[in-house]
């Protein structure tokens, strides 16, 4: 079968937190029916998990930083903790360097939280054809 017939679609990645979710609902209302992707979302607890409507190819997890840790050691991770480890399992598994893949369309939030700023400067320099800034606007890489 030849590309033209099946073209490759691109892969989304949507990364944000509780002050992420308008902009998260915008992109998911934007993206085609057909889309395939992962969306995660950083909340601080249960109580701010949101209904959204995703494509049927979209996974949406939220992330949640209470209750981290077995037993006594339970505690609140770190804003940004639970992105950074889940970011970078995506990465691990969807990016690949060098080689051809589909195109990635990568958008990451989380702009008050200095691990993921870390985060997005190491994917940019890992990855330089996602671009973007330090403020985590939407980037694209192929």
């Amino acid at each position: 079968m030849s590309a033209e017939r099946h073209p490759v679609r691109p892969h989304f990645l949507l990364v944000g937190d509780s002050t992420d979710l308008p902009a998260i609902r915008r992109m998911l209302e934007r993206l085609p029916v057909a889309a395939y992707g992962q969306v995660f979302v950083e909340i601080a607890s249960r109580v701010q998990i949101q209904r959204f409507e995703v494509p049927e190819g979209v996974s949406l997890t939220w992330l949640l930083r209470d209750g981290v840790g077995d037993g006594a050691a339970r505690r609140m991770a770190p804003r940004g903790e639970c992105v950074v480890r889940a970011v970078h399992a995506w990465f691990d598994e969807w990016m690949f360097e060098g080689g051809q893949q589909a195109p990635r369309v990568v958008w990451i939030g989380c702009s008050a939280s200095p691990r993921v700023s870390r985060l997005h400067r190491e994917l940019r320099a890992r990855f330089p054809l996602l671009g973007g800034d330090d403020r985590h606007a939407p980037v694209r890489g192929a």
